[in-house]
């Protein structure tokens, strides 16, 4: 009798069907782990734009900002060095940029509930006028209280991080 070496093709088959299941139901667990870890890379990159503008504005006494023309497109903590409590001036000093947002994932920033393309701290860091609030969503239009945040930026310029209410 001789030794068969190798598989059979049915060996072969059933190998193919139990791997192809198992992708199955191990992709769309993977799809929501990276939007997770996306949402929250996001997130922290935004608390730390808005310690170091707090901070900057402290050590310098004088008012700092986080300003972007498109949230989406990322931000910078500039200092406001005119003191007109806007960042958006041509001669404000640029600390850091930040880089954008993830493809799929909305920005909105507002005071008061009106939008705003910037969040000023004054001297002594405490935020400049009405409560801001950065929505920030994975997914644009959709709000999954396990991944998706609200940072709202309080009187004396400390950061909440809420989860986003449905």
């Amino acid at each position: 009798m001789r030794m068969q070496k190798g598989f059979t093709l049915i060996e072969l088959m059933v190998t193919v069907a139990v791997l192809a299941i198992l992708l199955a139901v191990a992709v769309p667990g993977f799809a929501e782990f990276i939007r997770s870890v996306r949402a929250s890379s996001d997130v922290s990159s935004l608390t730390a734009a808005l310690s170091l503008a707090r901070s900057e504005a402290v050590k310098r006494n004088q008012p700092a900002c986080i300003y972007s023309a498109s949230w989406r497109g990322g931000w910078e903590v500039r200092l406001d060095v005119n003191n007109d409590n806007s960042c958006a001036a041509a001669g404000d000093s640029v600390v850091r940029t930040f880089g954008a947002v993830s493809a799929a994932a909305a920005l909105v920033v507002q005071q008061g509930g009106v939008d705003s393309s910037q969040v000023v701290f004054n001297g002594s860091g405490r935020r400049q006028g009405g409560e801001y609030t950065i929505a920030y969503r994975s997914v644009a239009n959709e709000c999954n209280p396990q991944r998706d945040r609200n940072l709202v930026v309080g009187p004396t310029g400390r950061t909440q991080i809420e989860a986003c209410t449905p």
